[in-house]
């Protein structure tokens, strides 16, 4: 996103010193411009709005470190009181099967630690964060988990 916003500023930058392209309409190119920081934009928001996780399980404490563009979150607990984790199986916009590796915290912050078509991806990341905390990975659907 950020190569996609600096194209835009640049090719806004030329667009406004040369006063247009000159291949249509002024109303016309002025509107696909506009268009462009539409989508730009939405992406942005969406892009650096999603936040980034990393979850590091040393000596019983588990720490989650959760990244925004211009903040961020960090959660420590004993492994102890965390739920084990959980492989869902679910449906994609197409209506093909997807699978979600999902751990939850003390504090109720729902973390999805790998997610595919593939489940024997999604399962060995499952397995991998089950062996890190001594746990056994849980199987389930979201239509069976409320909330």
């Amino acid at each position: 996103m950020a190569i996609w916003t600096g194209f835009l500023c640049l090719f806004t930058y030329i667009f406004m010193r040369d006063g247009g392209f000159r291949q249509y309409d002024p109303a016309v190119e002025w509107a696909i411009l506009g268009l462009f920081w539409l989508f730009g934009l939405g992406g942005c928001s969406y892009f650096f709005g999603t936040p980034r996780f990393r979850m590091t399980v040393v000596n019983g404490q588990v720490t989650v470190n959760e990244r925004w563009l211009l903040r961020r979150s960090t959660e420590t607990f004993s492994l102890k009181v965390m739920a084990d984790p959980v492989v869902i199986r679910d449906k994609d916009s197409e209506g093909d099967p997807y699978f979600r590796c999902r751990a939850i915290t003390p504090s109720g912050r729902r973390i999805i630690v790998s997610e595919s078509n593939d489940e024997e991806t999604v399962r060995n990341a499952c397995q991998r964060l089950s062996d890190a905390i001594g746990r056994r990975p849980r199987s389930g659907s979201d239509r069976d988990e409320a909330g």
